[in-house]
């Protein structure tokens, strides 16, 4: 199914249910899930248009918040067994993606994520923590490298690391590394090496506990992963994209497949979803979506902003004037001056 049919069908059924967008979009939802036999959640947020992103802020990012949603979306779910994950995300605070993990791994195995267009960064490292992972056919992941603000965490190491080099052969450098270092703080460079063991650390514990679970060299090979994709000098950028090819190059026993090579039929259904989302995003004030098809969903809104406070003007009566004095008036003012 391609978008524009998606579309169609959601123009068609906007003549009779005001929640087209919502209804369409649960209806892929269900008949995703008709042909797996397994819940499908889906986790996205409206990141890859940059110029309403940058309206959104903070909250397209994974977030600790994003728990309400999943405890939302899980609540007319088995109480254990399998579950599918949708993932669309730039990716977030790893320590969010910690607890997002814990909480579906506390309910559900095996846990297979599903990523038709994008998941980056900390979405990267929440699809690591699934049994399988199943890409559309233009999907990508990304790094997992650290970063402050707009500095990649593994970038200010090695800058440190180059400081010291040269500082050691000739203290006469420290002139002119001054000025850069009085930049940071005193804790800025135990911070990036914390921010990197972090992010390498729950990325080798997520795949040795669950998609190399009880296999020969699970350690070793989790590590591998993870030291890859964390290391920033494997790709210069934290926007690079990381292919399935790429990956099963580093470690080729990787559960990671093409959804179009598992399943066409599932794959379409998928994209269906996907479509619909994207459509949701573009046409309403929805930012961020997770949600099951049973109404069981938690939908970010964009608010509009607040209109500036206009002054009322307070009405004032007109100063009164007083016309010339009466008789009585003249007579008293004239007693007053004798």
């Amino acid at each position: 199914m391609t978008w524009n049919e998606v579309r169609q069908e959601i123009v068609a059924a906007s003549r009779e249910n005001a929640a087209a967008f919502d209804v369409v979009r649960r209806s892929k939802i269900a008949a995703a899930e008709e042909i797996s036999g397994i819940p499908l959640i889906i986790y996205a947020t409206d990141f890859t248009d940059e110029s309403r992103a940058l309206q959104y802020g903070p909250g397209l990012l994974i977030e600790l918040d994003d728990k309400t949603g999943f405890l939302q979306a899980m609540s007319d779910l088995p109480a254990e067994g399998p579950l599918d994950v949708l993932l669309h995300s730039p990716g977030g605070s790893p320590s969010a993606t910690e607890s997002i993990v814990q909480l579906l791994r506390s309910r559900f195995d095996p846990i297979r994520f599903i990523v038709p267009h994008t998941a980056k960064s900390a979405a990267t490292m929440l699809a690591l923590s699934g049994n399988e992972i199943f890409l559309g056919e233009a999907a990508e992941l990304g790094p997992i490298d650290p970063q402050f603000g707009s500095v990649p965490a593994g970038a200010a190491i090695d800058q440190f690391n180059r400081i010291h080099s040269e500082v050691t052969a000739n203290p006469e450098r420290m002139r002119g590394w001054l000025p850069i270092l009085q930049q940071y703080g005193p804790s800025f460079l135990q911070q990036c090496l914390n921010a990197v063991e972090l992010s390498e650390s729950l990325a080798a514990t997520w795949l040795q506990e669950y998609m190399f679970a009880g296999e020969p060299e699970a350690q070793e090979r989790a590590e591998r992963v993870a030291k890859w994709l964390a290391n920033h000098n494997n790709f210069m950028t934290h926007s690079r994209p990381v292919w399935m090819g790429q990956l099963l190059d580093v470690e080729p026993t990787l559960k990671i497949k093409s959804l179009r090579q598992a399943d066409p039929r599932f794959e379409s259904a998928i994209m269906a979803v996907y479509w619909a989302i994207s459509i949701t995003f573009q046409d309403t004030p929805a930012f961020k979506l997770i949600e099951h098809h049973a109404d069981s969903a938690y939908i970010r809104l964009m608010q509009p902003p607040a209109l500036p406070a206009i002054p009322v003007p307070i009405p004032v009566s007109p100063p009164t004037h007083p016309g010339p004095p009466g008789r009585a008036e003249r007579r008293r003012q004239q007693q007053g001056r004798r």
